[in-house]
């Protein structure tokens, strides 16, 4: 099980649970957790396939345990330590709940004793499809990740349309995926700009300019989805068709993302003569950087 195959974890849901926990030290009783998680975000069923306020809170609360959120001492619920992360009451919760699963989901060793490891994998392989050909957020997956990864495709947890759309709301959630429209018109576009923009002051925790497969690495290093990440590489190991130029090309994908960067005047790319590059593709252009520079604040 993961936040994938659990369908009512969607991120709302996980969040209600760590925000009534988060500002009780000594933890609360199931059935009082209960009562105030569930109004109004664990009653909101649009993000599901419906069921009772009860389940989805239990299904939740199984998943939040899974993943280390929450924990049982003396018959009371209460965040883990880590999960807490330091947190204390009055503190904004969002962000020590967003930073808890970032450093869950994307450390391939904590995922895979999570049971999470399968999330990742199901998100490169979305960052692997074209962002300029927006796909359905509703139609069945299955064929479209098993065109590219065949019989490994069970192992991204998303051949079925509600683990899919789980996947999704996390992507989105973690600043992966735009989702839009409404109804059967709805449509997913791999998106990463926020989730590159998030890890910028790390990347460049030592200076504001890099050369490209240094910015790269210390990317993939904070996730491994993109090239050069551990995951990316186990990804492509599994194509049925080997990805042609993947030491010299950057996706569609993380180069649009990183074009936008650009054009919001939070990064800087430029070629510089005879130095190792990388082609950027733009889908109906191409172009080449060298060095990626950090240029501001948002």
């Amino acid at each position: 099980m993961s936040i994938i195959t659990t369908v009512e974890a969607v991120p709302s849901r996980l969040y209600a649970i760590y925000s009534s926990l988060f500002d009780i030290e000594n933890g609360e009783a199931k059935d009082r957790l209960e009562s105030w998680a569930t109004p109004p975000s664990l009653k909101n069923t649009t993000e599901d396939s419906g069921g009772s306020p009860t389940k989805l809170f239990v299904n939740s609360l199984l998943e939040a345990r899974r993943i280390g959120l929450v924990e049982e001492i003396d018959d009371k619920l209460q965040l883990t330590a880590d999960a807490r992360g330091g947190g204390k009451k009055g503190d904004r919760s969002e962000a020590y709940f967003r930073r808890y699963l970032l450093r869950t989901l994307f450390d391939p060793i904590r995922a895979e004793e999570t049971q999470q490891d399968s999330f990742m994998l199901a998100l490169t392989w979305l960052l692997s499809t074209n962002p300029l050909k927006p796909m359905s957020f509703s139609d069945d997956p299955n064929s479209a990740i098993k065109m590219t990864l065949g019989e490994n495709a069970r192992k991204t947890d998303c051949t079925i349309p509600l683990n899919y759309q789980n996947m999704l709301y996390w992507a989105r959630y973690l600043g992966f995926a735009t989702v839009v429209g409404v109804g059967p018109s709805r449509r997913v576009i791999p998106d990463p700009v926020n989730a590159i923009d998030d890890a910028l002051p790390a990347i460049f925790a030592d200076g504001n300019e890099l050369p490209v497969e240094t910015f790269l690495a210390r990317l993939a290093a904070i996730y491994p989805v993109f090239e050069k990440g551990s995951v990316w590489e186990r990804f492509n190991a599994m194509r049925l068709i080997p990805l042609n130029g993947a030491e010299t090309r950057l996706s569609a994908t993380t180069s649009i993302a990183l074009q936008r960067l650009a054009d919001r005047q939070r990064l800087a790319m430029r070629s510089v003569a005879d130095a190792p590059d990388r082609i950027l593709d733009f889908g109906v252009r191409e172009d080449r950087v060298s060095h990626i520079g950090l240029r501001g604040s948002n």
